[in-house]
Order: C-alpha cells, then sequence, then structure tokens
C-alpha cells in the first residue's frame, strides 16, 4: 500500500494543456470513425451500385439528394465534424517529431502514412466537394452520370479521384487501427496487431472497390 502511495505521488500530474490535448485528441479519434468514417463507409457503398450501371446508380443516390433539410444536415453531420477532424489532424501534423527515416519500423512507416493520406483525403476531399455540391449549391446543376462520365474520362481528374479516394480509405482504415488503441480496446501487442491486419486487408478491400467504381463510370451512359 505504501509503495502504491509513492509511485502515486511520484508520478508527474498532467497539465491543464496535457489535459486539454487528451480530450481533444479523443475527440479527433472519435470523429474520424463517428460521423465520418460511417458517411465514407456509406458514399462508398451508394456509388458501387454504378458497377451495375448509370441507370441504377442514379436511382439508389436519390435518397441523398432529396434529404429534407439538405444543407442543414451536411452542415452537422458532416462539415463540422470533418472542419474539426482536419484542423486538429494538421496540428498533430505540424507539432509531431517524424523518425521514419531513422527508425523504419512498420507503425512509424504506418503514422506517417496516416500523416501523408489525412493531408491529401483534406485536399481532395474540399476539390471533391467544390466541383460536386458546391457546384450543385451554386448553379442548381446536378452531378449526374453524364458528368461523372466526363469527369473520369479526364485522365487527370480520374488520377485525383483515385489518389484521393486511396487517401481517403487508408486514412479510414488506418485510423480504425489507431482508435482501437486510443481508446483501449487493444491492448496488448497480439489484440493490436491482429487489428492492424484487419484494417489492412479492409484497405485492400475497400481499395479495390473504390477504384472499379471509379472505372465503371468510364462506361458509356
Amino acid at each position: 500500500m505504501a509503495d502504491e502511495y509513492a509511485a502515486a505521488v511520484a508520478a508527474p500530474r498532467l497539465t491543464a494543456a496535457d489535459e486539454r490535448h487528451w480530450l481533444l485528441r479523443r475527440i479527433h479519434s472519435l470523429s474520424g470513425i463517428v460521423p465520418i468514417g460511417g458517411f465514407l463507409f456509406f458514399h462508398l457503398f451508394e456509388n458501387s451500385y454504378v458497377l451495375r450501371g448509370g441507370a441504377l446508380w442514379w436511382k439508389e443516390t436519390e435518397f441523398t439528394r432529396t434529404l429534407p433539410l439538405e444543407i442543414v444536415i451536411e452542415a452537422v453531420v458532416l462539415w463540422i465534424p470533418i472542419l474539426y477532424h482536419a484542423i486538429y489532424g494538421l496540428v498533430i501534423t505540424v507539432t509531431s517529431e517524424p523518425n521514419v527515416t531513422a527508425y523504419p519500423y512498420p507503425r512509424n512507416l504506418q503514422y506517417t502514412l496516416q500523416r501523408i493520406t489525412g493531408a491529401l483525403a483534406l485536399l481532395f476531399i474540399l476539390f471533391h466537394v467544390l466541383t460536386t455540391r458546391a457546384w450543385f449549391y451554386m448553379t442548381g446543376i446536378e452531378t449526374n452520370y453524364a458528368r461523372m462520365h466526363a469527369f473520369m474520362m479526364n485522365p487527370v481528374i480520374l488520377t485525383v479521384y483515385i489518389v484521393g479516394v486511396l487517401a481517403c480509405v487508408y486514412h479510414l482504415c488506418n485510423g480504425i487501427f489507431t482508435f482501437c488503441i486510443t481508446w483501449g480496446l487493444t491492448v496488448g501487442p497480439r489484440s493490436q496487431a491482429m487489428v492492424n491486419r484487419a484494417c489492412m486487408a479492409l484497405f485492400v478491400i475497400l481499395a479495390i472497390v473504390s477504384v472499379a467504381t471509379l472505372i465503371a463510370f468510364r462506361a458509356p451512359a
């Protein structure tokens, strides 16, 4: 008992800044899964209908195009969480001290890729939103199959989409792995290794589906 008390007294106490960072880091981790990650899964699933033809894709995406109070729902469920996640993610990136070149371990490499794909995902999301949702709000013109087909027939835009979507998918899958560690769901090395392998397998599956979906938009209407 005396030893436990001595250890507690000797342990460094968290400062107010440390406690604030602890809380913000967990909110950042949670927001990456709910709602952002959940929406990404839904968005990939919704768009995968194009693999069965443009007409079916347009029909199955009608729900998200006809929501009441659409702008309000998007702002609360998506744009505010994405804005917070992006800003705090940039703070983490700027204040981090990467050492992957000195210690090229798999976890170090994953951490570096997480920071890189986060920046790429943010740039892609801005591009995607400006050319689709923001374009619709400004002009009233829907991004229908013909418009997506024109996008994907442009090799530059297709490359941007492939790189951007793969960055988003990797950032999410690796984020699930780090979420489990941050929230204490995987404590030991064995459980962390199992979840890591599962998340990387999920990345491969989603990457294949995502690229196939983008290529499918190149088919004639």
